[in-house]
């Protein structure tokens, strides 16, 4: 009897045991990038790391199934080698990023582990690449026209500062909604721009809204434009020499009013979402893989009139979002893309009243996209925060100094490791009335300081470029009555605008470039002449080294640190608080300032 317990228990234990599944192995996750998501000071010739779950088949990566783009750059040619096991793919450009540009890295479902399973999803992240300190003060070069000789107004309305010819410096290109047309002025070499070439657009009823992309894969640069007044999107593919092939005309909704270029479902392909005011709706183009696209899939982001939209990854998955803002129900909307080419509701916010265009980029440094609006019928920008997991902070509004504000852009114009902002001021239609306002961000996503730059009659749109190539950041607008590039270039030199005193609070600026190795900067600033200490501390709280201890007289301050500590020796990777106190030498009464901030050395 006890044998044939044995033998009834030892069958069951055996059919147990043969019926448990074996373990599934999960796909492919990305564990760690570099450099990190939304920060705004990237090195210009950083080389790109992102770190898998396990070992990966260093056959499955390539430029298709790892690309990485810079908007003004374009496609980033490099070499990829593989570390740690092949746990790590670390992407090294052959060329450096513009000063100031951002960039896209984007990883497709092709990555495969050694087994040959695909990832389940593809990931895209964003980042800023530093630009050289300069100064929040511009100084208009020039202005360039964008009319053949005797022609009439063209309205010029839209910008686009890629490099359409590779050979490193910043093109322009720029829709012209009457003659129904896009007209690209080459760069000189020197920041300067000559005569033009014009590319109809067919179908095209006043095209404005672009944005550049390679979406057949060939490196070059491509372009994309919708149209305000009918349902038409066009695709541009560039020949890599600064022209562009005979444009393909897709239908979309009516009234496109807003273009965002990402990769909507993770295979690789640049794919195309428009915002279109009158249609009411979102339009998303699936890249069919040579640049062509398939129909449009027509969508409700769920407010009236979407007429604006940014791409960026607001819930920190490794899948780009889309920011809607629209124009009639006067509030923001963020879609979560759930990887596989749709998207889902997350959060809306009262944006102010008719929002024109959106941007979106880390204001605050806290690791979390945020979104700005320019409001046509509030006269001013909102800003709104995220907080990373998809929701969304009440709207904290700026004047715009003029009226009917169209255009809104980010950048790092005085290259303090912080995201400054332009608004462009379309005015009444009156010479005079249009003009150009820049805010300077405090570091700690509060825009401070404006300034205000006029335009002839109405200042339509700016971005953020370094058009001349030095590192500094410039900004080159239109004006669209006028039908002119207006050229203004950084100074470099802080010029004085505003009667003492200039500087008005203390600050303690985010380091340059963040992470570093082997050196970064650190600015402050001081409204009163205080006694000052700025110390390095590693994560423990203990002090690494002293950089200034002294007296010193108010004013705008930096000091570099090596990475090693007050014995000279270098110190390991790692994160690092720095921290200053200021203590006034006034006889009165005051209290100390004192602030501290993070950042990362990577050896």
């Amino acid at each position: 009897m006890d044998k044939f317990l044995c033998t009834i228990a030892g069958l069951a234990l055996g059919f147990l045991c043969n019926s448990v599944p074996a373990r599934a192995i999960p796909p492919p996750q990305v564990s760690a990038v570099s450099p990190l998501p939304h920060i705004i000071n990237a090195e210009a010739g950083s080389a790109i790391e992102v770190s898998f779950s396990g070992a990966i088949d260093p056959q499955s990566v390539n430029n298709g199934t790892f690309s990485v783009f810079g908007r003004w750059s374009g496609a980033t040619p490099g070499t990829f080698s593989f570390e740690n096991n092949n746990t790590r793919v670390l992407f090294t450009p052959s060329r450096s990023f513009f000063a100031g540009e951002y960039i896209t890295v984007s990883l497709s479902r092709g990555i495969a582990d050694s087994s040959g399973q695909p990832m389940a999803a593809g990931y895209a992240w964003s980042f800023w690449i530093a630009a050289s300190p300069g100064s929040m003060a511009l100084l208009q070069t020039g202005q360039i026209s964008v009319r053949r000789p005797g022609e009439g107004w063209i309205q010029t309305y839209g910008a686009y500062a890629g490099d359409l010819n590779g050979d490193g410096f910043s093109d322009f290109t720029v829709p012209n909604e009457r003659s129904n047309d896009v007209r690209v002025f080459l760069n000189d070499g020197s920041g300067g721009y000559g005569d033009f070439t014009v590319h109809p657009l067919p179908n095209a009823n006043r095209p404005s809204t672009n944005e550049g992309a390679d979406f057949n894969g060939d490196g070059f640069m491509d372009f994309a434009v919708g149209s305000t007044a009918n349902n038409r999107m066009n695709v541009l593919l560039g020949d890599g020499e600064g022209g562009f092939s005979a444009s393909t005309s897709y239908v979309a909704d009516t009234g496109v009013r807003g273009l965002s270029v990402l990769d909507l479902e993770g295979d690789g392909d640049a794919d195309i979402v428009t915002a279109n005011r009158t249609g009411n709706n979102l339009s998303l183009f699936l890249n069919n893989g040579d640049g062509s696209f398939a129909p449009a899939i027509n969508i409700e982001a769920g407010g009236n009139q979407e007429s604006a939209c940014a791409a960026a990854d607001a819930n920190s998955d490794g899948i780009l979002d889309l920011f809607v803002g629209c124009y009639a129900s006067d509030d923001v909307i963020l879609l979560l893309g759930d990887g596989n080419g749709g998207f889902v509701f997350s959060d809306a916010v009262g944006g102010g009243d008719n929002p024109w265009m959106v941007v979106a980029g880390d204001v605050d440094g806290d690791g979390h996209v945020d979104v700005a609006v320019a409001n046509a019928g509030g006269n001013n920008a909102a800003v709104i925060r995220g907080d990373g997991n998809g929701n969304l902070l009440p709207a904290v509004t700026y004047p715009s100094g003029a009226s009917f504000p169209l255009s809104i852009d980010l950048g790092d114009l005085d290259g303090d490791g912080d995201l400054d902002m332009i608004l462009s001021n379309y005015g009444n239609n009156t010479p005079g009335s249009g003009k150009w306002r820049v805010y300077e961000n405090d570091g700690s996503g509060n825009f401070i300081n404006p300034q205000d730059y006029p335009a002839s009659t109405a200042a339509s749109c700016a971005v953020f470029h370094d058009r001349n190539h030095d590192g500094f950041m410039d900004i080159t607008g239109i004006d669209e009555i006028e039908d002119v590039l207006v050229l203004f270039q950084n100074t470099a030199t802080p010029i004085a605008v505003y009667p003492e005193p200039v500087i008005e609070n203390y600050r303690l600026r985010q380091n340059y470039p963040n992470p570093f190795n082997p050196a970064t900067f650190i600015g402050y600033q001081l409204s009163a002449p205080c006694n000052v200490e700025v110390t390095i501390h590693n994560t423990l709280g203990q002090k690494v080294k002293t950089l200034v201890s002294a007296p010193q007289a108010a004013g705008v301050y930096t000091v570099q640190w090596n990475g090693r500590d007050g014995e000279g020796n270098p110190v390991a990777s790692g994160i690092y608080i720095y921290r200053m106190e200021a203590r006034p030498l006034s006889s009165l009464p005051a209290e100390a300032f004192s602030q501290s901030r993070k950042m990362v050395l990577l050896r």
